[in-house]
């Protein structure tokens, strides 16, 4: 039987759980997956007094081969597909219709309403796989699908255009792919994180260290109350500040006078348009975009479950299925 990796019990450490394949329904596909990526998202579901559903099985990015097919379906078996976390949306509200299908009443998301990816195989609707080719590397392209893809949104989020400064916080796996997309747009980029690892990551992808100077917007990236106070103070006048960290377990407060009265804007980024992702995928295979991660087996996850939240590591942590 397939292994997943799954949490059972509100604050204790994911275990392994055995299911059998499910068969695909008409448009579905069965993915047998080979890489998914993980961070601090995932970690925050152990924080929660109370799970969302149980057993909750993590993982909101990952790539895979089609195994399995239902009617109706035109994918061919073997072929390779990225799975992002928007499983499902009502197609037809203004949300939708919009092109903010994340934030549709009616979305359903990969480890939240519906298992996420952190499995040897899923069953997915067929419409909502990405194709890619043979020879992507799986691990490298995993993380591509939900924090590549909210880098990108993020960096649109703030309106700025090329020649403005952005600061990031936090340097981690979705930080530094955040660092990349800005580059990629042309933006000025300054950076900070704790990790002094992390740190030396995004100097190496061309971020300045520290958030001295104009900043026209700032990207948090990590869940912490601290960082949206510092980047609500760190940012100029009539700046932005974009949330693209999320964590069910953390809420901040800012000063309402301050953020008013000096014209600071606070905008969430989750995903983004299907051009956007596109636009990643195109920088990745230019070399412009490119996650740097740390593998670990399937099987090593519940041992090493603890590194998404102690570090160690530098980039994405993405568990492949072996």
């Amino acid at each position: 039987m397939p292994v997943a990796v799954a949490f059972t019990h509100p604050r204790e450490a994911p275990v392994f759980l055995h299911r059998p394949d499910e068969v695909p329904g008409a448009g579905q596909v069965r993915v047998r997956v080979e890489a998914c990526g993980l961070g601090l998202a995932d970690f925050g579901f152990f924080q929660l007094d109370a799970l969302p559903r149980q057993p909750l099985v993590p993982g909101l990015e990952a790539v895979g081969r089609v195994e399995a097919v239902g009617p109706g379906v035109t994918s061919s078996v073997g072929a390779r597909v990225g799975l992002t976390p928007l499983a499902s949306s009502c197609g037809a509200c203004q949300a939708c219709e919009r092109g903010l299908e994340r934030w549709c009443d009616a979305a359903t998301l990969r480890g939240w309403h519906r298992d996420g990816f952190l499995t040897q195989t899923a069953l997915v609707a067929a419409d909502r796989v990405v194709p890619l080719e043979a020879l992507d590397d799986a691990a490298v392209m995993a993380p591509l699908f939900a924090s590549g893809w909210t880098a990108f949104a993020a960096v649109r989020a703030t309106g700025l255009g090329a020649g403005h400064r952005l600061g990031v916080i936090g340097v981690g796996g979705l930080g530094h792919l955040v660092v990349q997309c800005a580059h990629a747009e042309g933006l000025a980029v300054a950076a900070v994180d704790l990790d002094p690892h992390r740190l030396a990551l995004g100097v190496s992808l061309g971020a300045s260290s520290g958030l001295d100077g104009r900043l026209d917007a700032v990207v948090v990236c990590t869940p912490s109350t601290q960082a949206v106070q510092l980047a609500a103070r760190a940012v100029t006048r009539g700046g932005a500040v974009v949330l693209a960290a999320a964590s069910p377990a953390v809420r901040f407060d800012l000063s309402l006078f301050d953020t008013v009265m000096r014209g600071v804007s606070v905008r969430p980024a989750f995903l983004g348009s299907r051009h956007e992702l596109d636009q990643v995928l195109a920088w990745y295979r230019r070399g412009a975009v490119v996650p740097r991660v740390a593998c670990l087996r399937l099987d090593e996850v519940p041992g090493r479950f603890w590194a998404l939240r102690d570090g160690g590591f530098a980039g994405r942590l993405v568990a492949t299925m072996g």
